[in-house]
């Protein structure tokens, strides 16, 4: 009884507590604000804006990025990787025909192949070859999710990129000194290095 009797005593403390907090006239309480400022949700909305493009037609996010210089190594690999599916989808399906032609009771059909590979011969090359087409396709897929990654990745880190600018120098200076540790001054020269961020 006394267990139970405290608990909710702490309970209703808690409740008195947490109550206290002031309530602006717009209704929401002090703790509630919006933590992002206007900078971060324009940021966030290109990124979106330029991912969305992408999505539609690959490449397009990165002419929105100004990153025009991607837009041919997207296109070579889906193209490099379409090429090599359509490829292998003749291969295996010359090979799944052949197979086909092998095990029909129709004299008229014919196996190719007849005497180049076996029955077991055509059935590997027949799985090879989907299994390339397969993984063709897949790198398709991947080279498109990476197109639309890259874009929304570009967007967020453009601001970024102002920021570090403004602080980020480097100066290369020719430097000559004079070492006199030993009997005889040693001169030397060099480069100066000096990275300021």
């Amino acid at each position: 009884m006394k267990k139970n009797l405290f608990l909710c005593i702490c309970v209703l403390m808690s409740f008195f507590a947490f109550s206290n907090h002031d309530i602006p006239k717009t209704g929401r309480p002090s703790f509630l604000k919006d933590t992002i400022d206007p900078e971060n949700r324009a940021a966030n909305r290109e990124a979106r804006k330029a991912m969305l493009f992408s999505a539609i037609v690959p490449g397009l996010g990165q002419a929105y990025n100004h990153k025009y210089w991607k837009i041919p190594l997207f296109y070579a690999a889906a193209g490099g990787l379409g090429y090599l599916a359509i490829q292998n989808n003749k291969e295996y399906k010359k090979y799944s025909t052949a197979l086909t032609n092998e095990y029909d009771d129709d004299p008229g059909t014919v196996n190719v192949y007849d005497g180049i590979y076996t029955t077991d011969g055509l059935v590997i090359l027949k799985r090879q070859y989907k299994r390339r087409r397969d993984l063709s396709l897949i790198g398709v897929g991947a080279v498109y999710l990476f197109n639309i990654i890259d874009a929304n990745v570009d967007a967020h880190m453009r601001k970024f990129d102002e920021k570090i600018n403004e602080k980020l120098s480097l100066s290369v200076r020719p430097t000559a000194n004079v070492l006199t540790t030993f009997d005889k001054p040693v001169y030397y020269s060099g480069i100066k290095l000096k990275l300021h961020f």
